[in-house]
């Protein structure tokens, strides 16, 4: 994989909790960079990230490749994950 995962997410955030418990159970995955939207609102704001939890997948100069938003069925993730695009 030539790509990386960026996980906006926040503590308060149910939706976000969910994702990361399915995001655990996948075996094989890129790297994924989490980013706290409270904390890093820089990053947060250049990705122009409005809803949690959003992953954007970014090659290695952190360009979009493409994003999800909400929490999504394993089935789903693994898909997008195994996308190139």
């Amino acid at each position: 994989m030539a790509f990386k995962i960026f996980k906006f997410s926040a503590t308060w955030c149910q939706p976000c909790k969910s994702l990361a418990a399915t995001l655990s159970t996948i075996e094989t995955k890129p790297e994924i960079v989490e980013i706290d939207i409270d904390q890093d609102m820089d990053t947060s704001m250049k990705y122009k990230v409005r809803s949690v939890p959003t992953l954007v997948k970014v090659d290695a100069e952190g360009n979009e490749i493409s994003r999800k938003v909400g929490a999504m069925a394993k089935s789903d993730l693994e898909v997008w994950l195994n996308n190139e695009s």
